[in-house]
């Protein structure tokens, strides 16, 4: 199950908090990273939360200083969403997802980016890291350790 729902256009965690009809608390916002060694990692967490680099290295297997979070500008090269259109669905072969473990326990129903910032992707995270071929891992800030689904 999922559905794109059109509406203004959100570009950060303020946005998304005051756009109704969507219940902050199943946000999933996505941050996007490049890999040293090559390819790109999206990082789908709740919106609230912030991503823990090093435990998002260790569930890649690879070190902290391997991973490099990208600005707007470089998401926008390197990926082609623009600020505020990030999602967890991969745009090529060459980007893994990496969903936050904690996230994908306690929630259902998620909503987060669908590649442009007036459209929202409302899906079931288990669907979701399904589709993304994505792994669920610890990688807020405070937890570490990883689970492949």
């Amino acid at each position: 199950m999922f559905t794109i729902h059109q509406h203004v256009a959100a570009q950060s965690v303020a946005d998304a908090q005051a756009r109704p009809p969507f219940p902050f608390a199943a946000d999933l916002k996505t941050v996007a990273f490049r890999l040293k060694a090559g390819g790109w990692v999206l990082a789908a967490l709740r919106g609230a939360n912030r991503v823990d680099h090093r435990g998002l290295a260790a569930a890649l297997g690879v070190g902290r200083r391997d991973v490099h979070q990208l600005t707007p500008a470089e998401v926008l090269a390197d990926l082609g969403y623009p600020l505020g259109g990030v999602g967890p669905l991969p745009p090529n072969g060459q980007t893994r997802t990496v969903f936050d473990a904690l996230a994908v326990a306690e929630l259902d129903v998620v909503y987060c980016g669908a590649g442009r910032p007036h459209r929202t992707l409302e899906a079931r995270i288990t669907d979701l890291v399904a589709a993304c071929d994505g792994i669920a891992a610890q990688i807020s800030q405070g937890h570490s350790g990883s689970t492949v689904l």
